[in-house]
């Protein structure tokens, strides 16, 4: 059985994420969290403790005077990202989801956990972030509560693992509704079969504005497409008549039969 060594006191994102990663490794694995050498030698794995990088010896901190380096894009590691480079590929299944998963999750973790403030991309809110989260976990009980860090390391461990299984999903489902919108006879829309997460798949298909698919209520969805690399940026808005217009009220303006609702921000119906 692994034994990972980390500090004890107050707790933060990256060496719960850090653990969540481990215990998804090694579901068995047993946590000390102390700071007393006597204890090193009971432990395998050396989580934000130390003062050393060498996944040769499984020991993952960043606090040394060089830090354990940076990303491309300049993004430092924290025992977060170090676990996750080293670990991440033994629970994705492939190169892309790995990466995916840094980016979405643990780079935020890194990037707070070395002092550096995320904001929005408009730089106009900062958002709620995991490492918030988990922040206001070590703040209830006593500091060295078992419990309330079990409680956070297996949130994070949720969280990894819903996330991973979406982004696989998307991954498959990606390949399927590229061949869908190939064999499309219009070009601005496509219409699909199923309730797949198509958001990417349509990212290399310029002239595409909308979506049309099955929910799994028994209704369906018209949705405009975003532009590329973007949130809610979409290449063509529905008509503003329709916004914010609900069944026969909406029905009378499109034309359309028991059509139920049309966003405000005439995205989605």
């Amino acid at each position: 059985m692994k034994t990972v060594l980390t500090h004890d006191g107050d707790f933060h994102a990256d060496e719960v994420c850090a653990i969540a990663i481990l215990k998804i490794v090694y579901p068995k694995i047993k946590v000390i969290r102390s700071r007393d050498l006597k204890k090193h030698s009971k432990a395998n794995i050396f989580v934000d403790v130390g003062l050393k990088y060498d996944p040769k010896k499984n020991y993952f901190d960043h606090h040394q005077i060089k830090g354990a380096g940076k990303r491309k894009n300049n993004i430092p590691y924290s025992s977060a990202g170090l676990v996750w480079k080293h670990f991440g590929k033994k629970i994705t299944k492939s190169k892309d989801v790995f990466e995916m998963i840094d980016q979405r999750l643990i780079q935020t973790i890194d990037a707070e956990d070395n002092g550096i403030q995320m904001q929005s991309s408009q730089g106009n809110f900062i958002p709620y972030s995991l490492s918030s989260i988990i922040f206001y976990f070590g703040k209830f009980g006593s500091k060295n509560d078992v419990k309330i860090f079990n409680e956070a390391v297996n949130l994070i461990k949720v969280i990894l693992e819903r996330e991973i299984s979406y982004l696989e999903k998307m991954e498959k489902d990606k390949k399927i509704v590229q061949k869908i919108i190939k064999k499309s006879v219009s070009k601005e829309y496509v219409v699909l079969d199923r309730n797949y997460n198509w958001f990417s798949a349509v990212e290399d298909f310029p002239k595409l504005k909308y979506v049309i698919s099955p929910k799994s209520n028994g209704y369906w969805s018209l949705k405009a497409v975003d532009k590329k690399g973007t949130i809610f940026n979409c290449k063509k808005l529905l008509p503003k008549s329709w916004a914010g217009l609900n069944e026969k009220e909406f029905e009378e303006i499109c034309g359309v039969k028991d059509v139920l609702f049309c966003h405000k921000n005439v995205f989605l119906v």
